[in-house]
């Protein structure tokens, strides 16, 4: 009997507990969920309107010709197509490298590997901002200044993604290297067929991780980057807050910005839970 009434207290406990959680996350759901209506509602808003106090959440009347009139002013497409260049083209060249890298040092019994392996570790304790002018000195004197490829390079430098790929390809069994190289496959082809999809979960992660860092990030377009015609969207939305731009027209450039993220969110929402859980990141 003392072990049932204890099994029914603990069962009790808990479920107060998780009352007590789904309140406080419904109180605080207002303060997470606001501030994104007021933006969406906004860019539909007139200059006047958008900056009344009290702040009213639906417009009065709703001015469609705010989104095209922001787009045409700011040149947005552009700032898309080069969004689009850089983040993919980091992607790429990032994931790529570090994969393979990867690969090498867990699997390929690489002399000093472990000394390797700290190297890349030890690059993230460097700060960005003390690499920022090293940085430009070097991509000035290779003649990448004003190129997207002085962007891409520069975010593909990321020790942490050699490190999250090595600690995934641990795991796998190395019979299945082994049953693959009895039967002719060569290192490169082991990785592609055999590695590569098993490691679909942590590939994803990389991949995410790599676009949210490069896509908000604006310090180094500004700084690599002095032709308005190669700017990011980020750069964009940057100097139009410091500059005297109606709010309304800022609204929509911070929609804008903030659709790609809820999109892949959604599309790759499976990819993000099955990696945290298999590669232990910690959101």
């Amino acid at each position: 009997m003392p072990i049932i009434q204890d099994s029914e207290r603990s069962r009790g406990q808990g479920k107060r507990i998780y009352i007590g959680i789904i309140v406080i996350l419904l109180v605080c759901i207002p303060f997470q969920v606001l501030p994104h209506l007021w933006m969406f509602f906004g860019m539909f808003k007139d200059k006047l309107e958008v900056m009344t106090f009290p702040p009213s959440l639906f417009p009065r009347q709703f001015f469609w010709g705010n989104i095209s009139e922001t787009f045409v002013t700011f040149d947005l497409w552009n700032n898309i197509k080069n969004t689009v260049i850089i983040c993919g083209g980091t992607i790429l060249v990032q994931v790529s490298i570090s994969s393979l890298c990867a690969f090498g040092l867990s699997k390929l019994k690489i002399k000093h590997s472990n000394g390797l392996l700290l190297f890349f570790i030890g690059t993230m304790m460097i700060s960005n901002q003390a690499t920022i002018i090293p940085t430009f000195l070097m991509m000035n004197d290779w003649g990448l200044i004003n190129s997207f490829w002085s962007v891409i390079l520069t975010f593909s430098a990321w020790g942490w993604m050699v490190f999250l790929f090595k600690n995934f390809f641990d795991t796998l069994p190395e019979a299945l290297m082994d049953a693959a190289k009895i039967d002719g496959a060569n290192n490169l082809t082991i990785f592609i067929r055999i590695v590569f999809p098993l490691s679909l979960p942590v590939f994803s992660i990389a991949v995410l991780n790599t676009f949210n860092v490069v896509y908000s990030q604006f310090m180094v377009p500004l700084m690599l980057l002095p032709a308005k015609d190669k700017w990011p969207l980020m750069l964009q939305i940057y100097t139009a807050t410091v500059s005297a731009v109606p709010w309304n027209q800022v609204m929509v450039l911070l929609t804008t910005a903030s659709l790609p993220l809820i999109i892949i969110y959604i599309f790759c929402q499976k990819y993000v839970v099955e990696g945290v859980v298999m590669t232990g990141i910690k959101g």
